[in-house]
This record gives structure tokens, sequence and C-alpha cells, in this order.
């Protein structure tokens, strides 16, 4: 049985990420420090340093919980979207799912998807959808097509496709809905999948 952390050292830790995401905001990953860190949570250096190694690790651990956190929003093997029977329900959809993620979580992903913490993340975002994509490939009905469809083409083009759109609509200050977003790129691959 996992030991659920105490609530304090969860208050800690949230107080630290969100310094650190607000130093994102102002400037490249490279310019900020643990004492901005520190200094913005209003915590010494040593409370940080019992959490987290140094910035990189602060930053790697919280970019697999929210990757973690979305990959289980979207699970294709959870949701029925692919084939079509619950296309009219808005809920049902992992691409809606897949904009609340990033709507929600957009404080931290605009800066960084704007390379704002070098090409790090954007390279880590894209391996991995590509490993999710490769575990839930055969779950997608194009696999059985024939000819068949190139896996790996297939998984990089996804990832690189996701990855595209939901950067511009970030950068754009999400002036669309994430129902909206969702629909459209739910669509546009649908259409892909039946012209394969």
């Amino acid at each position: 049985m996992v030991k659920k952390e105490d609530r304090r050292i969860q208050k800690t830790k949230k107080t630290i990420k969100k310094a650190f995401i607000e130093l994102l905001n102002e400037k490249n990953f490279g310019e900020v420090s643990v004492n901005d860190i520190a200094k913005r949570a209003d915590i010494n250096r040593g409370t940080f340093y019992l959490h987290y190694q140094d910035k990189f690790d602060l930053f790697e651990k919280y970019v697999d919980e929210l990757l973690n956190e979305l990959i289980s929003k979207i699970k294709i093997s959870n949701l029925e979207e692919y084939q079509g029977k619950k296309a009219d329900k808005k809920e049902s959809n992992p691409y809606v799912l897949f904009f609340k993620h990033f709507q929600e979580y957009s404080s931290f992903y605009k800066p960084i998807l704007s390379f704002k913490g070098g090409p790090y993340f954007y390279i880590k975002f894209i391996e991995f959808i590509k490993d999710y994509y490769m575990q839930e490939y055969s779950k997608l009905p194009i696999h059985h097509k024939e000819p068949k469809t190139d896996k790996e083409i297939l998984v990089n083009f996804v990832a690189h496709a996701h990855l595209g759109v939901i950067n511009n609509w970030l950068q754009n200050d999400m002036t669309k809905t994430p129902e909206y977003m969702g629909e459209q790129l739910s669509a546009l691959l649908s259409s892909l999948v039946k012209s394969l």
C-alpha cells in the first residue's frame, strides 16, 4: 500500500510549483534559480532541497506528473470515440479532455511550449505521446486496414500534429473553447482514418 503524502508536504510542494510556474512566465528556465523559486515561494532553500534535488528535478517531476495525468484522461482503451459509439457525447471525446487538461495547466504549458524551457519539454512531450500511441496503436481502426499504415510514421505524425495544434491554441490565448478544439481535432483525425 502506497503511503499518502503528508498534507503539509503536499502544500509546500504546491507552493514551490506555483512559484516555479510564475517565474517561468517571467523569464527563461535557464535564468530561474533555486534561490528565485525559494524566495517566491516564501520558503528557505533548505526546504526546497527537502523535496527536490535541484530545479531540473522539480521540472522533471512536474512534467511527469502532468503527462501521466494527461494520458490517464485520454486513454483510447477507456473511451469509444474511435468506434463512434459515443461521438455525440462531448464528455467522452478524448480530444475535449485533452484540451481541457492543457487549459487547466496553461500557465505552465504556454511558456514551456514557447521554448522558455529550451527544447527539453517539447522533445519529452513528443516522446511521451509517441510512446502512448505506440502502446495504443493496435486499438486504432487504421491498424487493420490494407495496405497497412506504417506504424512509426503514423505515430510521429499524430504526436507532432497534437503538439502543433495545442501549441498554436495556447500561444493564441485559447480563444476557442476546449470543446470546439477537441471536436475539430477529433473530426480531422476521423477524416484521416477514413481516407487511409
